[in-house]
């Protein structure tokens, strides 16, 4: 019975405390940034196979080069009296990688470059704590993006030995990633209602685990680095 005061208790007792002790920050904001393959199974350059512009696709569509990502997103936190945070961020983006294509017997001593663009609705939890250094925060979170793919796209052009240039697309489908998790860390400065921030994210999850004769230490994983601006909707404010 004790016990069961001193829960209710501290419960009662802690309800004023939350209420007081937390700001609430709504966001929305444009990302920028670039990413790109690692590991064994990505590569700088690959062959393109088909016999005609309809039928062409990359043979290692996974590159190292960086492409141009972009995306937009909606952030919400919860800042306590101690600076430390949590939160969630809902965003929609477009994921870029290169790859340079080389010469093939197939398409005639053509060069060239993929561009594999990937669609993901992205959901990351994250927590975090915030230095203050009037009259700007900076805010460190650490969290994960869940990543649910949308489209995977393979977008290139090859340039044969006359200058004669072809463009070619081709769907990927979804079934080489469905989704992708990646342990994200970010930076955002904050001043009045504008964020600038900087963010990192490892991709875990194998995109050959899934193609045809792929093995397990040919892993190729995407990496994202994240640029962006925000606009706080909801004006900083202890409640």
């Amino acid at each position: 019975m004790l016990k069961k005061i001193i829960l209710a208790s501290l419960f009662t007792c802690s309800i004023p405390i939350l209420a007081f002790s937390q700001s609430h920050e709504l966001r929305i904001g444009i990302t920028s940034g670039s990413s790109n393959f690692t590991g064994a199974g990505s590569d700088s350059r690959s062959n393109l196979n088909g016999s005609s512009p309809q039928d062409y696709y990359t043979n290692n569509p996974f590159g190292v080069k960086y492409g141009i990502n972009l995306g937009g997103a909606i952030n919400y936190r919860y800042v306590f009296s101690n600076n430390f945070l949590l939160g969630v961020e809902g965003a929609f983006e477009r994921l870029q990688t290169k790859i340079y294509l080389q010469s093939s017997e197939n398409t005639n001593n053509t060069i060239g470059m993929t561009k594999l663009n990937q669609q993901f609705l992205n959901f990351n939890p994250f927590i975090g704590y915030r230095f203050s250094f009037e009259p700007i925060t900076l805010d460190m979170q650490l969290g994960v993006d869940i990543a649910n793919t949308l489209q995977i796209k393979e977008k290139g052009s090859i340039e044969d030995n006359k200058g004669n240039e072809t463009e070619f697309e081709n769907d990927r489908g979804k079934d080489i990633m469905k989704m992708d998790l990646r342990p994200r860390l970010q930076f955002n400065v904050n001043y009045d209602r504008y964020t600038v921030f900087a963010g990192y994210a490892w991709g875990t999850k194998n995109y050959r685990g899934e193609m045809d004769g792929a093995s397990s230490s040919d892993a190729a994983r995407l990496n994202v680095f994240r640029l962006g601006l925000q606009f706080q909707l909801l004006k900083p404010s202890l409640q």
